[in-house]
């Protein structure tokens, strides 16, 4: 059994979410990657939580058989931490499953300010997403190996390792997508990366307006 775990707000999720967990399942070769909606202790989700994970089931349903909601985050009492979920899964899957930590590049370059980040490689492997496949700054030194997808893909390690793919995501964000949600002009046309299915969510339950 191979793991990924991917984290966010999802707020709303968009295809490049998708598209960017479609490919860590293709070059890892995870048997599964779960998505998990988190409550942001740095900055405020626009939707509820119930909302956001609804949005978030209904985009993932056609790839159920790899990328699966999981709802840890949402339902542990009191503030929720990555480090609380990477042990959460390692004692749910063991020791000795490879679990990686999927994250972008905006992730990244934040990571010292999240809970216990010098632990992270100990309880996983990090994937890291970013458009020219470059770390940039490592915060981590030379203290962990960082290896290509390709023998990322074959590795057997649970942890320990820092992964990193190349990904040029569309040019939009969940950001533009609730700021042309928020615009009645633009409220009820198709939005460039906003699936059908979640856009007509938001519509039917008047999310993202001005006002909200």
């Amino acid at each position: 059994m191979r793991i990924g775990i991917f984290g966010g707000t999802f707020d709303p999720i968009h295809e490049s979410h998708v598209e960017m967990g479609l490919d860590a399942v293709r070059e890892l070769s995870l048997d599964k990657l779960f998505y998990v909606p988190t409550r942001p202790w740095q900055k405020t989700a626009r939707a509820c939580e119930e909302d956001r994970l609804r949005m978030l089931e209904t985009a993932l349903e056609p790839y159920r058989d790899q990328l699966v909601a999981d709802t840890r985050e949402l339902t542990r009492g009191g503030p929720s931490y990555s480090i609380d979920t990477l042990y959460s899964f390692r004692r749910e899957y063991g020791e000795q499953t490879p679990i990686f930590f999927v994250m972008g590049s905006d992730q990244w370059k934040n990571l010292t300010t999240w809970i216990l980040w010098q632990k992270f490689p100990l309880l996983a492997n990090l994937f890291v997403v970013t458009r020219d496949g470059s770390l940039g700054e490592n915060p981590y030194g030379d203290k962990f190996p960082i290896v290509p997808p390709s023998d990322a893909a074959c590795s057997e390690e649970p942890s320990g390792s820092i992964c990193v793919a190349k990904f040029e995501p569309a040019a939009y964000s969940s950001t533009q997508i609730r700021r042309a949600l928020a615009n009645e002009m633009t409220r009820d046309r198709p939005i460039p990366g906003l699936s059908a299915q979640i856009h007509q969510y938001i519509l039917e339950h008047g999310l993202y307006r001005a006002e909200n």
